[in-house]
């Protein structure tokens, strides 16, 4: 038995539900024109359509036209005698179109929306990941998001977020913070890189749903390590200013030391009160 990808695997289911909508509504219009029933078959159109413009809103024009057109075939070839029949057909399958038309084209500016949106987040210089609030798998993440975890974008996608938050403490009160509904800001953590090293987000919410939280990421890492190596730089003046500051103080004692002593020896020669030797050449008359 083959096993289909997930991706291919939503393809053909989708296929498989349009085109049994389409049967379901072509075979119940060839039983009801057969069997006299006007009133119900055309809501049956409606499904078919409303699928093609939720799943290829781009493609639900054409396959309106298409599908509108088959029912209006049946319409005049199995009910040709009947002129209000024909009249309420020709009214359905300008309801058809409308229908295709103002819903498809809410749903390709949606789309437009969407990738635009996409396209900022893929190329935002910040990290932004979305994970589920209850399972923790995460759902999205940003080339950048990645890329500063070292890893590629596919080796995160799925994945529980404990792979890289691996504080349960901090994840489950950031968690219980965005259900609550308090929404914090700025919020610092730790992540782990794929190479093993830790390094230091300021996380932010930009969307919060029942299940779902986007967030964006900013590495502080460098500049955390640029603050300690200033800090650091600043404690080491400091220590030299206090090294060189309690050198000075000890020459200063020294000198008044020395000064002290030379006092001292002075005073020991020279006493106080003690005339000088008369000098030489000098006598009584």
């Amino acid at each position: 038995m083959r096993h289909y990808p997930f991706s291919e695997f939503e393809e053909v289911l989708r296929l498989f539900m349009i085109a049994a909508a389409c049967i379901g509504a072509i075979l119940t219009t060839v039983f009801s024109l057969t069997h006299g029933i006007t009133e119900v078959f055309p809501f049956l159109y409606i499904l078919p359509i409303i699928l093609v413009v939720y799943f290829y809103p781009k493609r639900a024009v054409l396959f309106t036209l298409f599908i509108s057109l088959m029912y209006i075939s049946l319409v005049f070839l199995l009910a040709s005698g009947d002129t209000n029949l024909m009249i309420i057909a020709t009214a359905w399958f300008a309801i058809f179109m409308t229908i295709a038309v103002v819903a498809s084209s809410y749903a390709n500016q949606l789309l437009e929306e969407r990738s635009r949106i996409r396209h900022i987040i893929d190329n935002s210089q910040d990290g932004i990941f979305c994970f589920h609030l209850t399972s923790g798998s995460l759902l999205a993440v940003n080339a950048t998001f990645a890329k500063l975890l070292r890893y590629e974008r596919t080796d995160l996608i799925g994945r529980d977020i404990s792979q890289i938050w691996t504080d349960a403490g901090e994840r489950a009160g950031f968690i219980d913070l965005v259900k609550t509904e308090r929404k914090p800001l700025d919020t610092e953590i730790l992540l782990r890189a794929r190479d093993a090293s830790v390094l230091r987000f300021v996380i932010s919410p930009l969307q919060v749903t029942r299940d779902q939280v986007l967030c964006s990421a900013i590495d502080i890492t460098g500049s955390m390590i640029a603050d300690e190596e200033i800090q650091k730089t600043l404690e080491d003046l400091e220590e030299q200013v206090r090294a060189r500051t309690a050198h000075l103080e000890l020459i200063n004692k020294e000198l008044k030391a020395e000064i002290l002593e030379h006092r001292r020896f002075e005073s020991t020669i020279f006493p106080k009160g003690k005339d000088l030797p008369d000098n030489e050449g000098g006598g009584q008359k």
